[in-house]
């Protein structure tokens, strides 16, 4: 051993980190040395007198620093630059500061992690980079260099389109159809580029050496149907058409939606795998569960447990009284569902822009148990419900995307991504809001995992839970409308990245045809009204795209000239994890990011890491999910009409568990490469300490945000339909009655519907009422039947808005004996007058309406 060898002892990586903290430059310099090293250990470095940066490296008595260490040092580096950027980002959001000009400080600390993150991904790979270009033949080296040209095409056209998002109006719709031009040339030069290498192969060889072993294709194109099968299709195809012919007018029997159900699960069987039968799955389900080592996921079950209890915590801590008042869209969801309780199936929902049934009939049914009823509470509740049943979804969408040869490692992203859904403020704003969105996440993430598992293996049985997956969801909401764009470029990619026959390509085609027949036919219902009312159907959709009063023939015209809009909401829908969020008060805290600091700096590094995955791997999977993000993302991009609405967290719900899972991947890489450095229970425990420190800290900021900052926002923009409905039920309860009280319209003042609800009576219909048609409204509701008659022999009570000077007046001068009362309510600036009448009786109506 040399002198200079001996001269070094051993250094800590702790000792390290913090020597890279007083002087980063010099440790960069020496880290560079290292990773040139073949072995990744400086022990090279320490031998060669010449090496810059010996010096210093002898003062810190370094000797030795390998691969692992190099790498977990580079991690927990660029952790720190994304923490840090992200908190600035985070600051300037908070504290009002100029956003542009904090942008273009705070967003390098996030492109400085992002590198360094991909350097580390680097690091122990050149030696073996070069063998494989070494040992590469000359086509497939000339198809690599070649792949560059249309690799440059495709950065041209993202920069072409980044341009267009900040060009004046009249640019950049140029730019926008030069980039996309440029983007078709890129993938149509890639095509070529693979057909001809293949091409080439195949006259050289003439074998399928090059192609990707992928298994045997499970269903051969030419075999043989058996009379049990074509049973099958002959009562899907009977039950389907009877359902087609029960479902016109936007209503659905019973027993044609327990038929329907039915069907669905007839079309499944008939398309399954011909040699599949129903009990060897069940007895191989069971042998498989039973072969399951419980002892060795102790720590699997124990941290599951510990999620659920968050995510728990988080959804129902203050179910009650936050938030704390309905919207019109609430008041519309407990109506539908109390007429669906009483035997009132509708396809779709046609009010306020049209509604997706599925979410109405849960509701129904849980409104119906006892002790809960249709009220707000119940319709969080169910929300409540759908977001926790989302969790183990999320964990099983980490196994199946990341997991493939190493399902431990999967097992281990899936807890991560939904430990960070759990503590996550957007998802939890969307659980606890009590309206249809957080299916979304749900059903996205349930086709993402046969989805993938169909790209990977091109299983007939995955493509049809996919189809089941997406047939339902598109009962929920309709952001869930993306997905068949989503499924399409998903098999398509599947088919041009992994290396395989032509025949399985074409069994590729041959599946997607399957899932499309398949989920159509539990769409059919809801197909069927599109064609009837194709206006209410789609008219949510295509007024966010075109505004209200477009004509069909000049649609094109008006998207194109909308382009500009267009590219900045695209800009502004991937900012909304960083920078600014939704808008809109009843998702939550205006303008706050969609994702905490932790998460959202956790994201960025999972881009470099996915990028890098990308790069290593053909798997179709990995190369699919930054475009199905985007994908998921455009139904909020896309409303061109309302920018102001952009971006949405409730349009935006798709891409949820995607954005969570990027961010989940690199914490567990951090939690694999401690366990390697640190050896034994000390590595488990710094693993098990960082994961549950950067989810507390998560759950934190965002319990913060939304149970201290979020209620604020909240109530100073609601209306206190809680307390009105209060009053109007202790004015029913104390000598009055629900058809004596009367609300009397204000422009932009309440919805009647939700004080009826808050007093108990979901119909009650004494509100709307326009202060010149009050007396005829009078005259019809003491003619009334029913529980809102107005009974003479009872005080009237009535509502009104502070700003109607009118209504006090007019009120004064019809009833002389009342008196009136203007109450305060608990929200900041909001408050309403009473008008209470003594009782007149019948004598005192009848002079009033001959009066009046």
């Amino acid at each position: 051993m040399s002198d200079d060898r001996r001269r070094f002892e051993d250094l800590t990586l702790a000792q390290l980190l913090g020597q890279f903290v007083k002087s980063p430059v010099r440790t960069w310099r020496a880290l560079r040395v290292i990773l040139r090293s073949p072995s990744g250990s400086v022990q090279t470095f320490a031998a060669s007198p010449s090496a810059r940066g010996q010096g210093w490296l002898r003062r810190m008595r370094i000797r030795s620093l390998n691969v692992d260490q190099a790498r977990l040092l580079l991690y927990v580096t660029a952790v720190v630059c994304v923490l840090f950027g992200n908190s600035l980002l985070r600051g300037a959001v908070d504290t009002g500061q100029n956003r542009g000009d904090a942008a273009v400080i705070d967003t390098s600390f996030l492109w400085l992690g992002f590198f360094i993150w991909l350097l580390a991904e680097w690091v122990g790979h050149g030696a073996r980079l070069k063998a494989w270009w070494r040992d590469l033949d000359r086509l497939s080296k000339f198809c690599w260099l070649a792949r560059l040209l249309p690799l440059l095409m495709g950065l041209a056209s993202v920069r072409l389109l980044v341009d267009s998002m900040t060009a004046p109006a009249e640019s950049a719709l140029t730019l926008v159809q030069a980039a996309i031009g440029w983007l078709g040339l890129g993938i149509l030069l890639w095509l070529l580029i693979e057909l001809g290498r293949g091409w080439l192969r195949r006259r050289a060889a003439r074998s399928t050496v090059d192609i990707e072993p992928a298994g045997p294709v499970e269903a051969p194109l030419r075999q043989r149907i058996g009379r049990g099968r074509m049973a099958l299709v002959i009562l899907a195809t009977a039950a389907s058409t009877l359902v087609w012919f029960n479902t016109s007018g936007n209503t659905i029997a019973l027993p044609t939606i327990i038929l329907w159900l039915a069907s669905a699960a007839l079309w499944a069987l008939a398309f399954a795998p011909l040699d599949w039968h129903f009990f060897d799955w069940a007895t191989a389900r069971i042998d498989a569960a039973r072969r399951i080592n419980w002892r060795r996921h102790s720590w699997a079950l124990m941290a599951f447990a510990l999620i659920m209890l968050l995510g728990m915590g988080f959804r129902l801590a203050q179910l009650e009284s936050h938030p704390a008042e309905m919207v019109s869209d609430h008041v519309e969801k407990i109506r539908d569902s109390y007429l669906v309780s009483k035997g009132e199936y509708r396809i779709f929902f046609s009010n306020n822009g049209g509604r997706e049934p599925l979410h109405f009939y849960l509701m129904s049914l849980l409104g119906g148990l006892p002790g809960l009823g249709f009220n707000p509470f119940t319709l969080k509740l169910l929300t409540v419900i759908e977001g926790l049943v989302t969790l183990p979804i999320l964990v099983m969408v980490g196994v199946e995307l990341m997991g493939g040869r190493r399902r431990g490692f999967g097992l281990l992203v899936g807890l991560l991504l939904a430990a960070l859904v759990a503590v996550s403020y957007w998802h939890t704003a969307l659980s606890r809001l009590g309206l249809r969105i957080v299916l979304t996440p749900l059903f996205t993430s349930l086709l993402l995992i046969y989805l993938a598992r169909a790209m990977r293996h091109n299983r007939r049985a995955d493509y049809i839970k996919a189809a089941l997956a997406l047939g339902f969801g598109l009962y929920a909401y309709q952001t869930v409308r993306m997905l068949p764009l989503a499924v399409v470029v998903g098999v398509a990619m599947a088919m041009v990245i992994r290396r395989i026959a032509w025949r399985e390509r074409l069994m590729h085609l041959v599946n997607l045809a399957a899932l499309v027949f398949v989920a159509f036919m539990v769409f059919l219902p809801l197909f069927h009204y599109s064609l009837e009312e194709p206006e209410h159907y789609w008219n949510r959709t295509g007024s966010r795209i075109l505004g209200d009063n477009v004509e069909a023939d000049g649609r094109i015209d008006a998207f194109n000239a909308n382009i500009p809009i267009l590219m900045s909401n695209i800009r502004n829908a991937l900012l909304m994890f960083h920078w600014r969020g939704d808008v809109i008060w009843v998702h939550g805290l205006p303008l706050a990011p969609a994702m905490d600091m932790y998460s959202g700096a956790f994201l960025i590094l999972g881009l470099a890491a996915w990028a890098a995955r990308m790069l290593k791997s053909r798997d179709p999977v990995l190369w699919f999910a930054p475009v199905m993000i985007f994908i998921m993302l455009l139904p909020s991009a896309l409303a061109i009409a309302f920018p102001g609405e952009n971006p949405s967290h409730t349009r935006t719900s798709g891409a949820l568990p995607l954005v969570y899972l990027l961010a989940a991947l690199p914490m567990a890489i951090i939690c694999v490469r401690l366990r390697r450095v640190f050896a034994g229970r000390g590595g488990l425990m710094l693993a098990a300490a960082f994961c549950g420190g950067v989810i507390l800290l998560a759950n934190q900021q965002n319990t913060r945000l939304y149970f201290d900052r979020y209620p604020d926002a909240y109530i100073g923009s609601a209306y206190p339909y809680s307390e009105a409905g209060a009053a109007l039920r202790g004015f029913a309860d104390s000598g009055g009655a629900y058809g004596n009280a009367f609300i009397i319209a204000y422009p932009w003042w309440w919805d009647h519907r939700a004080v009826g609800i808050e007093a108990g009576q979901p119909f009650w219909p004494n509100g709307d009422i326009s202060l010149s048609e009050l007396p005829q409204f009078l005259d019809d509701a003491r003619r009334r039947t029913g529980p809102f008659k107005l009974k003479p022999s009872r005080d009237l009570l009535f509502f009104y808005s502070p700003d109607d000077e009118a209504a006090s007046e007019r009120l004064r001068e019809w009833f002389p004996s009342g008196y009136e009362q203007r109450v305060q309510s608990s929200h900041p600036e909001d408050s309403y007058f009473l008008y209470r009448v003594p009782f007149l009786g019948k004598m005192g109506l009848e002079a009033f309406f001959n009066q009046h």
